[in-house]
């Protein structure tokens, strides 16, 4: 190889090296936007990491039965665009959740909105307005 062409891939390796290259799921995958989910329950857990923030809820049924529930959202820095940071959340609050169920049944969904007991909400959501709830 001469040395140009040396020289132009080198160029595009540290390009290309700068760039993040992490593979990422689409919502679709994972969640269905059919099958919404409210929650009502206890903030036990906020994890603000990338690539997504995530809170954990116990949730309580009419028998007393807690069960524990995991909710995907944005990212750190979408949600900071929004607004929110990460006492938003409100770690030990009771709160309502409007969340979209993953598809493989698990306790675990994708958090649209956080209802608080003052009656004051957080949305994170970039998807289509026309499926808004």
């Amino acid at each position: 190889m001469n040395r140009r062409w040396a020289g132009v891939w080198a160029l595009a390796g540290m390009l290309l090296g700068g760039v993040s290259m992490s593979a990422h799921h689409s919502f679709a995958a994972e969640f269905d936007i059919n099958k919404p989910v409210t929650l009502s329950g206890t903030v036990t857990k906020i994890e603000w990491v990338n690539p997504h923030v995530y809170v954990f809820l116990d949730v309580r049924d009419a028998a007393g039965k807690v069960t524990p529930w995991s909710l995907s959202s944005l990212g750190p820095a979408a949600a900071r665009r929004a607004g929110v940071t990460r006492s938003s959340f409100g770690q030990g609050e009771t709160v309502t959740v409007l969340a979209y169920h993953a598809k493989d049944g698990s306790n675990f969904g994708f958090m649209r909105r956080m209802t608080f007991a003052d009656g004051h909400s957080i949305e994170l959501w970039l998807g289509d307005d026309a499926v808004k709830q």
